[in-house]
């Protein structure tokens, strides 16, 4: 398929654009074509995240009231060599 689009990019844009692809050592063209294809990457509907798909969701399990317990759970944990102290309140 061969597509022409009429593309105004802001002056600005444009120059950030030029002095990217002088950098890199590459033509304009094909800092935007690079650019286009990462954002449909991130944007195409396969790229979204679900649980079946994402191999970190379950990867760490812990009790369903850890945020509620998280206090009783860092006191267990607490010996001489942790490093971990209460501080003391003062009335």
């Amino acid at each position: 398929m061969d597509a022409t689009f009429n593309w105004k990019p802001e002056q600005a844009l444009l120059e950030k654009l030029i002095t990217l692809a002088h950098q890199r050592g590459q033509s304009p063209e094909s800092i935007v074509n690079e650019a286009v294809k990462l954002y449909l990457d991130i944007e195409s509907p396969k790229s979204n995240l679900t649980s079946d798909s994402d191999p970190l969701i379950g990867l760490f399990a812990s009790a369903n009231d850890l945020a509620i317990k998280s206090e009783d759970i860092l006191q267990q944990e607490i010996t001489e060599k942790s490093g971990w102290t209460w501080k003391e309140t003062q009335p």
